[in-house]
């Protein structure tokens, strides 16, 4: 059977209290990594009764702390050759207008190493403070989306949906990668997700560790896989990035390999908030799995 080649990532909580994020993304590619995707959250509410921290328990303490990803992968990107991504962003919580050309931007500084991860989050109240209802943060997404895509490959572009809109306008820079930067819709596997993947995306960021965790994850992606190309999208097209646990380095060698054979794209090593010497050690523990 034939392995797709694999990028491996690292996809670490950093914060203003954790290991310096250049300093991470630069030992991470002296180990061998290629990419480094950051998550999202512009504040925390402390008020939230009706938002749950998804794994249970308290949120975490960097949740409050995190940088702005875009900001932040700019230095990355400054100072390495590494891959940079989101995984996710809260593209909800954004001006539409301002985020497509801030990431059009961020491309083509960066040489066309952007992978932008986008999702509908968890948080509630959250998402309420940017103005828009929560039960309707997954339209709002797709919609702002939408108009991010219309900015950056149209020369003149225009967008009119239900929750924002264009008029015919100039935009440049446009992005470096054509047609423009690959969008990755980070959610849980439904077939509601499907149909989004395929109709809005280039590709998919499952929820949750799944080579460890989902026994049905082959059948999830083969389902995925059909209806991709059953809308007459290129086979070869569709991007999936999964992120896995620190293991030893035999045992996440294997997970490398069993995500190879499923035809997944990239494996990104899920850190926390750790401090260097945490951090560094981790590093370390998987990096011969990379050679």
């Amino acid at each position: 059977m034939t392995m797709t080649p694999l990028e491996v990532g690292i996809f670490p909580g950093c914060t203003d209290q954790s290991m310096p994020l250049v300093e991470l993304a630069t030992e991470a590619e002296a180990r061998g990594f290629g990419s480094v995707f950051l998550n999202e959250h512009t504040h925390i509410p402390i008020d939230h009764p009706r938002s749950a921290f998804p794994p249970g328990g308290p949120i975490p303490e960097r949740y409050k702390r995190f940088w702005d990803p875009f900001v932040a992968l700019s230095f990355v990107a400054a100072r390495t050759s590494l891959r940079i991504g989101t995984a996710i962003s809260l593209i909800g919580e954004h001006d539409a207008i301002a985020l497509a050309h801030a990431t059009a931007s961020l491309d083509l500084l960066s040489g066309g190493r952007l992978t932008l991860g986008v999702g509908y989050g968890w948080h509630r109240e959250e998402f309420e403070d940017h103005g828009f209802p929560a039960a309707e943060r997954a339209a709002v997404v797709l919609d702002k989306l939408e108009l991010i895509r219309q900015m950056w490959t149209s020369e003149e572009a225009a967008y009119s949906g239900r929750y924002v809109r264009l008029s015919s306008s100039w935009s440049w820079p446009k992005p470096a990668q054509k047609p423009h930067p690959p969008i990755l819709l980070g959610a849980r596997f439904n077939r509601r997700t499907v149909e989004r993947v395929v109709r809005h995306a280039d590709g998919w960021i499952p929820m949750g560790s799944q080579l460890d965790e989902n026994p049905v994850f082959g059948a999830e992606l083969a389902e995925l896989r059909r209806a991709w190309e059953g809308a007459g999208r290129d086979p070869a097209s569709l991007q999936v990035t999964v992120i896995q646990k620190c293991l030893p380095a035999g045992a996440f060698a294997k997970r490398l390999d069993q995500a190879r054979l499923l035809g997944v794209n990239r494996v990104v090593l899920r850190m926390a908030d750790e401090p260097r010497d945490e951090a560094l050690r981790m590093l370390d523990t998987v990096a011969p799995a990379l050679r």
